[in-house]
């Protein structure tokens, strides 16, 4: 019997009902940067609003290397996945260009209103003194795919 066993541990596309889902219920990724070709990759918690994503940053001063990395119209890419076991995994890559959320302009209360509905908090942002603390911002989706597998191992 020939079964192409490699074809287990790959997954199938998601529909964009089901990736639209995930970013909703996730809240939480992991962000790639590139800094002159070197790779920089940090947890984040984010919000999706069915149309962009929404990262939110606590300040960290001048020191901090995303503060540096991050730019407006720098590439950035978010990897969400869900892992219940070898064979019940969902995987999500968005990739687009990053812009600021201006606290004092008209989309920061869209900002606020998303990460409330659906980002992922960690202990950092429970401590944080106030929302001057936060730094906003967007990632527009220019490229999203998703993969799953929920089936059970060929045996």
């Amino acid at each position: 019997m020939s079964q192409n066993l490699s074809a287990q541990f790959s997954g199938t596309p998601m529909s964009r009902d089901d990736i639209d889902r995930l970013l909703e219920q996730q809240g939480y990724g992991v962000l790639s940067l590139c800094d002159d070709g070197v790779p920089y990759s940090i947890p984040i918690s984010f919000g999706y609003d069915g149309e962009s994503i929404y990262l939110p940053f606590l300040s960290e001063g001048p020191q901090s290397t995303k503060a540096e990395i991050l730019t407006d119209h720098a590439v950035a890419r978010l990897l969400v996945t869900t892992i219940s076991g070898r064979f019940n995994w969902r995987s999500i890559s968005v990739t687009g260009s990053v812009w600021s959320v201006d606290p004092g302009g008209f989309e920061w209360d869209q900002f606020l209103e998303t990460i409330d509905d659906n980002a992922w908090f960690m202990r950092g942002f429970e401590r944080a003194e106030s929302l001057e603390s936060f730094q906003g911002w967007r990632l527009e989706p220019e490229s999203v795919t998703g993969l799953e597998r929920r089936e059970q191992p060929v045996e």
